[in-house]
């Protein structure tokens, strides 16, 4: 017998609910398949290497390994993921992922980066028109990283967060394994690590209407295999509100 009364009001309003929250999920890769799943995402690179590497580790992680020793001095190296389908920003697109640093020893012009492009590449997305990134780049000598908003609309650059460096904590910080969150819409940008709200800025920020997701390691030259990873990552459609709530969840 179908249930009746209050019953049937709470059930029918968590159907609801769930089913608004399955709508709004675009992509949803915690990386539990053996191999990174060619239906969901493309490797990217850009530069020489002498070692390479794209792949999902037994514990269920993105990693991004790349070796540059002996390579040419004058170009940067970019290998990463792009997802195949580009998302449509619309009122608001919410992207999150955890990132783990790995304690470089030596971190010095390495970054690791999560990016939404509005051109379709095979290579670096940061030489199109339109894009919008936030990477932790390496803080020479060492382990340390510092964080870095940036954005081309319609291939005009701009620095959004820099966390005033280098006249302020010029050393960079340890950042570990963090739960980012990137939102974007017409008219804002918001950054939250491990919940905190660390960038907020007004305007348009990225002027292609559809996204690509990449997350991508950058690294100078003559550096011997450096790792980083990415896990649990999630694409939705949202507004800010609801994106900084998802922000607060905890991910282990």
């Amino acid at each position: 017998m179908a249930p009746t009364g209050p019953r049937a009001g709470l059930l029918g309003a968590t159907f609801l609910l769930a089913a608004s929250v399955a709508a709004q999920t675009r992509l949803q890769d915690d990386f539990s398949s053996p191999s990174l799943r060619e239906d969901r995402w493309v490797v990217t690179a850009d530069g020489d290497f002498k070692e390479r590497g794209a792949d999902v580790t037994a514990d269920h992680r993105l990693r991004l390994r790349a070796d540059t020793v002996g390579t040419r001095d004058d170009t940067v190296k970019f290998l990463g993921v792009r997802t195949r389908e580009a998302f449509a920003v619309g009122a608001g697109l919410c992207v999150s992922s955890t990132l783990d640093w790995n304690d470089q020893a030596n971190g010095s012009y390495l970054s690791a980066a999560v990016i939404l492009a509005g051109s379709e590449t095979l290579g670096n997305p940061l030489t199109g028109q339109d894009w919008l990134a936030a990477e932790y780049v390496g803080v020479p000598p060492g382990r340390n990283a510092r964080l870095q908003i940036s954005s081309s609309t319609s291939g005009r650059r701009r620095t959004l967060e820099d966390e005033g460096w280098p006249l302020v904590q010029r050393s960079g910080r340890r950042i570990g394994r963090v739960r980012v969150v990137l939102f974007v819409a017409p008219t804002a940008t918001r950054f939250w690590e491990n919940g905190e709200l660390r960038h907020q800025s007004a305007g348009l920020a990225l002027s292609a209407g559809r996204a690509f997701l990449h997350l991508q390691l950058s690294s100078h030259s003559n550096y011997p295999a450096r790792e980083v990873y990415f896990d649990d990552v999630e694409v939705r459609s949202a507004d800010a509100e609801e994106c900084g709530r998802a922000a607060l969840v905890p991910h282990s």
